[in-house]
């Protein structure tokens, strides 16, 4: 699996996918939406789901994420800027809006939100041992 893993990373280099660059452009909600769709907690091929706009927003709403802050119109902006950046796939006229994860943008993706939590988990310890 792990070999596999490499592969795929290393297939998405050789298109030119700069995966820091892409990480650079978003920011933590961001990263919680793209979570949504590409981590369920169940083995491949079921560990990602699509959504639909309205069912998405209304389950985000109902639980305690810092997405359930944004508006209906927010998180479609968000998605929609996902979309451009070719993270999240969605599907051209359909109402409600229905978005998907692509299957080449997996590997990256995970890279992303590690980088992320990295990143998090390296300000957290830069002040654990400072003044509070």
């Amino acid at each position: 699996m792990g070999d596999q893993l490499t592969r795929t990373e290393q297939a998405a280099l050789d298109q030119g996918l700069d995966v820091a660059g892409l990480a650079s452009r978003l920011d933590r909600m961001d990263v919680l939406l793209l979570k949504e769709f590409y981590y369920t907690g169940q083995p491949f091929p079921n560990d990602t789901t699509p959504h639909i706009l309205r069912v998405l927003v209304d389950r985000l709403k109902r639980g305690d994420s810092p997405l359930a802050q944004l508006s209906y119109s927010g998180i479609r902006r968000r998605l929609e800027n996902l979309v451009a950046l070719g993270l999240v796939g969605k599907i051209a006229r359909t109402n409600p809006a229905a978005y998907y994860p692509l299957d080449w943008a997996r590997c990256p993706v995970r890279r992303i939100v590690q980088l992320f939590a990295a990143d998090f988990v390296g300000i957290w310890k830069s002040h654990e041992g400072g003044s509070p």
